[in-house]
């Protein structure tokens, strides 16, 4: 190993072994039941945002719902004749 540079200022090392820092011993890697919850915790992504982005996209998103509910509507009537 390299030579501690705090060792050449006598006063400085006495200054510094005065204290002593308790490290406690915790995991670094977390548990697979952490990751798990993480991953439950974090956010989702809006799958409507990029159509939402656009002034079209907005149109398409009101006008989906009644063009299926209208082709709906045409496979039940060609069904039933």
């Amino acid at each position: 190993m390299g030579h501690d540079p705090f060792d050449k200022d006598k006063h400085l090392h006495t200054k510094l072994e005065q204290y002593h820092v308790d490290i406690p011993d915790f995991p670094m890697k977390p548990s697979k039941w952490e990751r798990f919850i993480n991953l439950l915790a974090s956010p989702a992504k809006d799958p409507l945002d990029s159509i939402i982005s656009t002034s079209n996209g907005i149109l398409l998103l009101k006008l989906a719902p009644i063009m299926g509910t209208a082709a709906l509507a045409l496979i039940q009537v060609l069904l039933f004749l």
